[in-house]
């Protein structure tokens, strides 16, 4: 059988409550403290989206023709699934983002590209807007 301890406090002591209301100069705070930034200044900088006009029909199966202009919301990670845009080997491209056989990769109309450990994802697209037919 298991015992159970309980802590006993005598009735006869006071408990001392603590001086939160006591000012401590700057020279007094710990190194860290004293250089930490505010907390409006960690929160993440909202970027501005991104326009990018596709230069091919890679995405035709979307029904996105060459032309097309994409919003793309910058800082977002893509999950599978989402389009997105990337800049890889110095060349933008834009794919459904996922992974073929264990690799991050970026699939089109046009077969998948292996994304290396260079590759910088610039956002994830979340509007469209098709383009408008020539007049005749």
């Amino acid at each position: 059988m298991r015992s159970v301890r309980r802590s006993v406090r005598s009735g006869d002591e006071e408990q001392q409550l603590l001086p939160f209301d006591v000012a401590v100069a700057e020279g007094d705070l710990p190194r860290r403290a004293a250089r930490a930034a505010p907390r409006s200044s960690l929160a993440p900088a909202v970027e501005a989206p991104l326009r990018h006009r596709m230069a091919s029909d890679a995405l035709a199966s979307r029904g996105w023709p060459e032309g097309t202009e994409l919003l793309v919301a910058r800082g977002r990670r893509p999950r599978r699934g989402d389009v997105a845009l990337v800049i890889d080997r110095g060349r933008r491209r834009v794919g459904v983002y996922g992974l073929e056989l264990g690799r991050v990769a970026l699939r089109s109309d046009h077969g998948s590209v292996w994304l290396g450990p260079t590759a910088e994802v610039l956002g994830v697209v979340v509007q469209a807007a098709p383009p408008l037919p020539e007049p005749p």
